[in-house]
């Protein structure tokens, strides 16, 4: 059908999936679910390579090219593997609340896969509400405990958020008899995204504030160098030096915000997932205990201004830098301008003193060159003299011949003058 009704996108099936990309795991109570989310970077290569390579040592078949979501089992247990942006989770349901927990053969493999733990999460998940709350109170300290009903008293959590002796957040879920596994695998799924989330946004955190003395530091120095633009208080300041300066500012800054626009970019992502899964939860308090949303906003959304006026103050930065460039690249233009200026009027007048003392050479030359002519005139007359006499005497001769010599020689030299300076 899909032939006949004309050509297919290249893309059509691969957005279809992606509303299928990750299924929910079902989780029936009583139950202990096991997540570990492995920071291992955006490049998926290494992850895919280690489970590729774990299928074959169990003799599965592994997952796709691309594939985002797989399943296997492991000594009877499922285990679930996805791949976030820069990392991946493994989950484990544990039927019951009973016994050892997961293997320890499940717990080695997780432990070589690539990367280092960025959050590890234990959901202990009890059939009714009354159950979940005595093993809560009796697990957690009331004095730090946080708690929420979930989706009108469907389900209940508890927990403190603390990391216990094994790196762990442990949570506490209650849920009513008539929740069905996929329903519960929802909710699971939801405060493991909310801590793992949680712990990627906080990342950009240390970064921020390491970011903010480097950008304290940088702003004062970026300070004095644009003091020596004012006028009245920059006098003697070397433009060149001053540009030197203001380029190796401009490198330190573009240096802090490629190192931290990514992670910060991140964070604001991350958080806003953190706040669509406590927004899904519709929650209401437990007697007098903060909900987990209230704990959250409360510590989160403090670090999440933080990392977004750590990154604003880095484009701020970055924007003065330029317009500090801008300013002292004026000023050194207007310098050169002012500069050609005295030299074209340096040139001109050169040119003015050339043309004069050309003028006056020129006029020596019409006088010399005359002075040469009237005599080769003079030497002609009286060698003629001695051969017809009876001629005028050669004196008078070159006295009516002067004017017509000097004549000549400026005219000559005039049009000599010309034919030099005519465009070839």
């Amino acid at each position: 059908m899909s032939a006949a009704l004309g050509a297919v996108h290249p893309l059509r099936q691969r957005l279809a999936d992606e509303l299928h990309a990750r299924p929910t795991q079902p989780v029936a109570a009583p139950a202990r679910v096991l997540h570990v989310a492995r920071l291992s970077g955006v490049d998926p290569a290494a992850d895919a390579g280690y489970l590729t390579g774990l299928c074959e040592r169990l003799g599965l078949e592994p997952p796709r090219a691309g594939q985002r979501q797989f399943r296997f089992t492991v000594d009877g247990v499922t285990v679930k593997w996805e791949r976030y942006t820069e990392c991946c989770g493994w989950t484990v349901v544990m039927p019951g609340l009973e016994g050892e927990g997961v293997p320890d053969t499940v717990r080695s493999l997780i432990a070589a896969a690539p990367g280092q733990n960025i959050a590890v999460v234990e959901i202990d998940v009890h059939p009714g509400t009354t159950a979940a709350e005595a093993a809560a109170l009796g697990y957690f300290d009331p004095g730090t405990l946080v708690a929420s009903n979930l989706g009108n008293g469907r389900a209940e959590i508890w927990s403190d958020f603390r990391l216990g002796p094994d790196g762990e957040v442990r949570l506490v879920l209650g849920v009513r008899d008539d929740l069905t596994p996929r329903t519960i695998g929802n909710v699971v799924q939801r405060f493991l995204d909310i801590e793992t989330y949680r712990m990627l946004a906080l990342l950009a955190l240390p970064l921020a504030q390491r970011g903010g003395q480097r950008a304290t530091a940088l702003d004062r120095r970026l300070a004095e160098l644009s003091a020596a633009f004012v006028p009245g208080r920059g006098e003697g300041a070397d433009d060149a030096a001053l540009l030197a300066d203001l380029g190796a500012i401009a490198a330190e800054v573009e240096n802090l915000v490629a190192e931290s626009a990514w992670r910060f970019s991140a964070a604001a992502a991350y958080h806003a997932l953190v706040e669509d899964r406590l927004a899904e939860n519709r929650e209401t308090p437990i007697g007098g205990f903060e909900t987990v949303g209230y704990f959250m906003n409360r510590r989160l959304t403090p670090a999440m201004r933080t990392c977004q006026s750590a990154a604003a103050r880095q484009d701020s930065l970055s924007e003065r830098v330029a317009r500090s460039s801008q300013i002292l690249r004026a000023r050194v233009e207007i310098a050169l301008q002012a500069q050609n200026q005295s030299l074209l009027r340096s040139m001109e007048q050169r040119a003015g003193l050339q043309l004069r003392l050309q003028e006056t050479v020129e006029g020596l030359s019409v006088v010399v060159i005359s002075y040469y002519l009237i005599g080769l005139v003079s030497y002609f007359f009286k060698g003629l003299e001695e051969i017809v006499p009876g001629l005028p005497h050669g004196t008078i001769v070159v006295t009516l011949v002067l004017p017509l010599v000097l004549g000549a020689v400026y005219l000559g030299m005039r049009r000599m003058k010309r034919r030099l300076h005519r465009p070839h």
